[in-house]
């Protein structure tokens, strides 16, 4: 039926609060479609096949991040290396956060090489759009057993040790129960400082706001400071860390709802990751780490199981970055005995 303007029906009014609601609704919608086209697992053409370079490696999705060394050198300084470790870095960091404890190695572990990764989606990323965000977890667990791969093509008599640091240690744990097929896990494990418990930091609504909003607005950013209400984070005896961390080239001033509701996800996990390990593992924690007590770092440790050979390390008067604190040559000799009680065991790669 055709109404003419004379006899078509009237208009209905929308009260104030609905002509409000409805832009408020559509672009809610919007998002959660734009979210939904944008997290399809879908794998992306490979550019290349997985390959060491020199200063960078190819991926298993063909792009291109880059590495640090820490290698013996002199002439058959390589045949001579046992052991391998591989670093994982922390949010906010680089690889070359582990220039002092590969230094030390140098000096006291000639048998011993270190190497670290970039971490995809962090501050030194190739990918200027991709860095404070990360699509998926298991793309970084991807990328950690490529890079592992190609490093045991180099030392493939060497048993091969994960190290991560802070965020990397949650990487490193949940890559250890997320092993692709046909690639072989590593032979022992370091985890230092890891954040085992977002919720010592996050009162319970905050964080329920921080799921609510990460499933409406996965891209939308936030710095670390506004989750912690503008407190400074002091992560070492000397050292505040939004000051110092900002004069770095790497630093990201924020990061996707979606990558932290990831990290969240990962340490709330972590007890369960746990009950799984079966290598050696050495467990690192200051005293002072304000983002982790040392009770629930102490509860955590009981998850691994008790036929883990499992070594736990606390250092009272140290914060959170290890590597970097006043104790570090401290740390970093009980790692390099640690290091040589792994070697000296037979262990055979675990798949």
């Amino acid at each position: 039926m055709l109404y003419t303007f004379a006899d078509s029906p009237p208009k209905r009014c929308l009260c104030p609060g609905a002509r409000l609601l409805i832009p408020v609704i559509m672009m809610i919608m919007a998002v959660l479609v734009s979210s939904c086209s944008t997290q399809l697992d879908v794998n992306s053409p490979v550019k290349n096949h997985p390959k060491l370079e020199e200063n960078q490696y190819t991926s298993f999705d063909g792009d291109h991040l880059g590495y640090q060394k820490w290698v013996p050198e002199g002439e058959g300084a390589s045949a001579k290396i046992q052991t391998v470790i591989i670093g994982v870095h922390g949010i906010s960091g680089y690889a070359g956060d582990y220039e002092n404890l590969g230094k030390h190695l140098l000096k006291s572990s000639p048998d011993t090489a270190l190497y670290a990764a970039e971490t995809r989606g962090q501050g030194m990323d190739p990918e200027r759009q991709r860095r404070g965000d990360i699509r998926r977890p298991k793309d970084w667990y991807r990328d950690l057993y490529t890079f592992t791969r190609l490093i045991r093509q180099l030392h493939p008599k060497a048993k091969i040790v994960w190290f991560g640091e802070s965020m990397g240690s949650m990487i490193v744990l949940n890559a250890y129960n997320h092993t692709p097929t046909g690639e072989s896990k590593p032979d022992a494990m370091v985890l230092s400082s890891p954040i085992v418990d977002v919720n010592d930091q996050l009162p319970p609504w905050k964080y329920t706001l921080a799921r609510v909003a990460a499933a409406l607005f996965p891209k939308l950013r936030i710095s670390l400071e506004t989750l912690s209400d503008g407190q400074k984070a002091t992560v070492t005896e000397d050292d505040i860390h939004e000051e110092q961390a900002a004069k770095n080239e790497w630093y990201i001033k924020r990061y996707t709802l979606r990558l932290l509701l990831t990290l969240g996800n990962m340490s709330g996990s972590l007890d369960e990751q746990a009950a799984t390990v079966d290598c050696p593992l050495l467990l690192l924690h200051g005293g002072k780490d304000i983002f982790t007590s040392e009770a629930s770092v102490e509860n955590f440790y009981t998850h691994f199981p008790e036929t883990t050979d499992k070594t736990k390390k606390f250092y009272l008067g140290s914060y959170h970055l290890l590597m970097y604190d006043h104790d570090r040559d401290k740390i970093f000799d009980d790692i390099s005995k640690w290091l040589l009680k792994v070697t000296s065991e037979n262990t055979t790669p675990k798949k």
